[in-house]
């Protein structure tokens, strides 16, 4: 047993270790466009509207997929044989082809009644992203973790030159960041399919992918209106923004958001991480056990960064942002607390439900999530503005962490660690400091005190975990 234990921490260090230099390669220089976009695009209302553009597109992703993406990875991740395979790639990528199409011939029907700014770059970058997400959750489902990691960075480097090249060089404006998107992941799918070939390999169009279907269907289509309650309860608050503030207003907001995906990056990695170690360790005796000390040691993980990232911020915010965005410093530290308990639904508490494909499971405390969001938006953000979103957004994770630790009970039995509260409890301390100080030293000293106190705080079991790995990593390549 012992054995075990120590093989399956392993791979999920591994595994941690591959998605961070993918994902954070990526969140680094989509972080450094920010910068470049604020001081380009100085009219904070465009950028507002392309916020909320992008914020349709993530929105329709789910309808767009038909959430194929997860369909992809958990289907093809368990496949015993290339005949399975096959039959996968073949449905998705056919089921694929039809809803692009659909959504093609929907943009042409809008466009010939009514006049939307952008909406044939909104509807291209719809379909790229989403041919981007199922064909790189396929590379991933074919545990090809390295493409899939080269995949993301390739992504972010292209965003990052095609963003300089359209809105810096070009002066093209939000027009520009449309295209160096799209593009980007135009160059991202290109790069997978010359790496993978997965086309000649496994789409086969005569292959019967009937008993292969239904199973697919049955396990995706619950997930469909799960994910668009669950984008529509992330994404109301911009609209909630424009309609009683403006897009002025939505475009500051939009910049302290993609700052705080900072966080959400780290919530990113675990889920991927953990989705892969979940799946292969649901059926193992001591489930309760390692999800437990899963979910505490990302309870630690999540403050520390929570820490680092909001005091370094707030260090480096007046050379970062345009003058006309700083005033959006201040929603930096509440919304990385709110940042923390919705990585704790969504990427812990939600991936039970994968595991057990019980999917339909998770939509009773979805629906429930979106009326508290649209109820308090509704009635918060006319009286407190950007902050009545951030008190939503607070509540509705608050609500899922509290249900989904209760409903995933026929799963497996959380047990949290005393130790744990420390973090907890430093959380208050630290909104204290970030927003009654404004020392520089002071800054650098609650980083280290905060991290100091929770690396004694930390069981010993777990920090002998994270000694191990880094042992490992000094003395060998992370594997694939």
């Amino acid at each position: 047993m012992a054995t075990q234990g120590g093989n399956r921490v392993s791979k999920f260090f591994k595994d941690f270790g591959i998605y961070t230099i993918g994902v954070l390669g990526t969140r680094v220089i989509t972080f450094l466009m920010v910068p470049l976009y604020t001081y380009f695009i100085e009219n904070p209302s465009d950028y507002g509207y392309y916020d909320l553009c992008l914020t349709l597109c993530m929105m329709l992703i789910p309808l767009a997929t038909l959430q194929l993406r997860e369909g992809a990875f958990r289907f093809l991740y368990s496949a015993q044989s290339h005949e399975q395979r096959e039959k996968v790639v073949t449905f998705i990528y056919r089921t694929m082809g039809i809803n692009i199409l659909v959504i093609l011939l929907i943009v042409v029907a809008i466009s010939q009644f009514f006049h939307i700014a952008y909406i044939w770059h909104t509807a291209a970058l719809l379909v790229v992203m989403s041919i981007h997400e199922v064909v790189a959750q396929t590379s991933r489902g074919l545990h090809k973790n390295k493409v899939y990691v080269a995949n993301s960075i390739i992504n972010a480097v292209a965003i990052g030159v095609f963003s300089v090249l359209f809105v810096w060089y070009m002066d093209m404006g939000i027009e520009g960041i449309f295209f160096a998107n799209i593009l980007s992941r135009v160059c991202a799918v290109t790069f997978i399919e010359l790496k993978l070939h997965i086309i000649p390999t496994y789409f086969k169009p005569k292959t019967d992918v009937k008993s292969i279907s239904h199973e697919i269907l049955r396990y995706v289509l619950p997930l469909i209106p799960t994910i668009i309650f669950w984008d529509m309860t992330l994404g109301s608050d911009r609209f909630f923004i424009n309609y009683f503030i403006g897009f002025e207003a939505n475009g500051v907001y939009a910049v302290a958001v993609r700052f705080t995906a900072i966080l959400q990056t780290l919530s990113l990695i675990l889920y991927q991480t953990w989705q892969e170690t979940a799946i292969s360790q649901y059926d193992s005796p001591d489930r309760s056990s390692f999800f437990s000390s899963v979910f505490n040691l990302f309870v630690f993980t999540l403050v520390a960064l929570l820490f680092v990232y909001t005091f370094v911020l707030k260090m480096n915010y007046g050379w970062l942002v345009n003058d006309k965005y700083q005033h959006s410093l201040m929603y930096i530290f509440p919304m990385g607390v709110a940042a923390i308990f919705n990585a704790l639904s969504s990427s812990f508490f939600d991936l039970c439900y994968q595991c057990s494909k019980e999917t339909h499971r998770a939509f009773r405390a979805i629906v429930l999530a979106l009326v508290i969001n649209l109820t308090c938006n509704f009635f918060l953000v006319p009286r407190l503005g950007v902050w009545g979103v951030i008190t939503t957004s607070m509540t509705t994770y608050v609500f899922l962490v509290v249900y989904r630790s209760i409903d995933t009970r026929r799963y497996f039995t959380l047990t949290v660690n005393p130790s744990t509260l420390v973090p907890v409890l430093l959380v208050p301390v630290g909104a204290f400091m970030f927003y009654c100080q404004h020392s520089f030293l002071l800054d650098i000293a609650t980083i280290v005190v905060a991290l100091s106190i929770m690396w004694v705080a930390l069981p010993r079991q777990y920090s002998a975990w994270v000694k191990d790995r880094f042992r490992s990593l000094l003395h060998r390549r992370v594997p694939s």
